[in-house]
């Protein structure tokens, strides 16, 4: 009698989305294609995280808000009274490593926060493309989900590197 195979389903990742506040719209900053995004990281962890292949579903909770709120975030969590661009909250990160379970069927990764008008303002201000900068802030938090960080000029320099890679990619679909 022959055996059945099980099925293996793919890995999925899914971004959630929360700008009650309209934000985004009012920095005046273009949304990216969502779906794009999430084909661009879900590829990355397929490549750079192949542990995670286990999970049906992987998700990362992304949040637009104004400065106000960022900033209250920013002293809350990391003793810092000032606005920032984007603050990222990894789930798995454990003394600057990445270990994600190992099994799970659902795995969130974690919540990026991000201001829209801090991003458009830092743009404005160093003659850049606001959209661009948008876009390379949210790798920059997704790869902070990952425990990438840029503390030291090593790990800034590999950090940026990658984030401009993740965004090299992006771009050339869309």
């Amino acid at each position: 009698m022959p055996t059945l195979k099980e099925e293996v389903k793919p890995m999925k990742l899914a971004v959630q989305i929360d700008d009650e506040e309209k934000s985004l719209e009012q920095a005046g900053l273009k949304a990216p294609d969502y779906d794009r995004l999430e084909d661009i990281w879900q590829e990355y962890l397929e490549e750079k995280h192949p542990g995670l292949a286990s999970a049906e579903f992987v998700s990362v909770s992304l949040k637009y808000c104004p400065s106000s709120a960022i900033r209250e975030l920013n002293q809350r969590y990391r003793a810092l009274d000032e606005s920032t661009d984007v603050l990222s909250f990894p789930m798995w990160e454990s003394e600057g490593v990445f270990k994600a379970p190992a099994g799970w069927a659902e795995t969130p990764l974690g919540d990026i926060v991000v201001c829209p008008e801090i991003v458009r303002s830092g743009a404005v201000g160093e003659n850049r493309d606001p959209d661009a900068d948008f876009l390379l802030t949210l790798m920059h938090g997704f790869l902070h989900l990952l425990a990438w960080d840029h503390d030291t000029e090593d790990r800034e320099t590999e950090m940026f590197s990658e984030q401009d890679a993740l965004l090299r990619r992006y771009m050339e679909t869309v």
